[in-house]
């Protein structure tokens, strides 16, 4: 029986920066948003500077939050991410439900009791709409969907 490693389960954080990177950091952000074009490349005389260009692009969302830097599937994710659950419906005291618009507890708020001994789950619907974790088996790693870069 060979063993399985658990390493690939952790995952690895892809945003590694040595000193050596910072100038051509610095050179691809300035490659992609000069003060007249951000973010439209109109001519290029190298793969080069279309590769610098992109680069700059890329390290632009990752400043923004628009990327993640790593795997949202692998256990580094607690680590490095924090949920957004701004304007998701995620506990009701009713039933669940299948449009969010037509849910009171989803519309006004969901006090929750912390001195209460029923079980939360006997009391609460969690995730009334699926948003979080789905309704199906394709939609269980929704909640990845609100995960924000610290």
């Amino acid at each position: 029986m060979v063993p399985i490693p658990a390493k690939p389960t952790f995952g690895t954080l892809t945003q590694v920066v040595f000193q050596g990177d910072y100038i051509s950091n610095k050179k691809a952000k300035m490659a992609s948003c000069t003060k007249v074009n951000c973010n439209k490349l109109t001519k290029v005389s190298s793969y080069d500077q279309y590769n610098l260009y992109n680069k700059g692009r890329y390290l632009d969302a990752l400043a923004r939050g628009c990327i993640i830097p790593f795997d949202k599937t692998n256990l580094i994710t607690g680590l490095y991410s924090k949920m957004n659950l701004k304007d998701v419906c995620t506990v009701i005291n009713d039933n669940p439900c299948s449009v969010i618009d037509s849910c009171p507890g989803c519309l006004t708020g969901t006090p929750i009791d912390a001195s209460s001994t029923d079980a939360f789950y006997l009391t609460k619907t969690i995730d009334p709409v699926g948003a979080l974790f789905g309704r199906s088996a394709c939609g269980v790693n929704n909640f990845t969907r609100y995960m924000v870069y610290k």
